[in-house]
């Protein structure tokens, strides 16, 4: 919680979300509409409890690690990756509240995740999505031009390998 507070004072910030931060976690999922909260979840989610919050709070800043953007000590994204057990692969996901979407802060969230993957020896990101969800679609293209994308089952997944801080320079 100190970090969130610290990071953002009248303006968004980035910190690293940390064990204490259930509070405005809870409070950032009540600001996200149905349609948000199902193309994050891949799935309907109405209550806190489905998404497993105990689960999005188990940070380690090793192979479980999370960033928000914050203001004014309040959660408005977060960007995440959890490693593959054994691997220098992560799986990432990313959700940004409905009224700050479309104005960088995903970008911002991810280029700092990845450089602090890089720096944990993470060395590839694997990404799942809707097919149908353009936004997402554009902003990995944007970050990871040379993402390698394949469809499956309805879903789509991006595997990016990273190349090193310097690539978000």
């Amino acid at each position: 919680m100190v970090a969130i507070q610290a990071a953002a004072v009248g303006h968004i910030g980035l910190a690293r979300l940390e064990t204490t931060d259930r509070s405005q976690l809870r409070r950032f999922f009540f600001r996200l509409s149905p349609e948000t909260l199902y193309r994050r979840f891949h799935g309907p989610i109405v209550r806190p409890e489905q998404a497993q919050p105990d689960r999005l709070l188990d940070i380690d800043h090793h192979d479980r690690e999370a960033v928000v953007a914050v203001l004014d000590g309040e959660i408005l994204g977060v960007a995440r990756y959890v490693r593959r057990a054994g691997t220098d692969s992560a799986e990432v996901a990313v959700v940004v509240a409905d009224s700050w979407q479309r104005q960088g802060l995903a970008t911002r969230m991810c280029s700092m995740l990845s450089t602090l993957a890089t720096t944990e020896g993470v060395r590839q990101f694997t990404l799942s999505m809707q097919p149908d969800n353009p936004a997402v679609l554009r902003l990995v293209r944007r970050l990871y031009p040379d993402a390698r994308l394949s469809y499956s089952q309805g879903m789509c997944e991006a595997v990016v390998a990273l190349v090193g801080a310097e690539r978000w320079a």
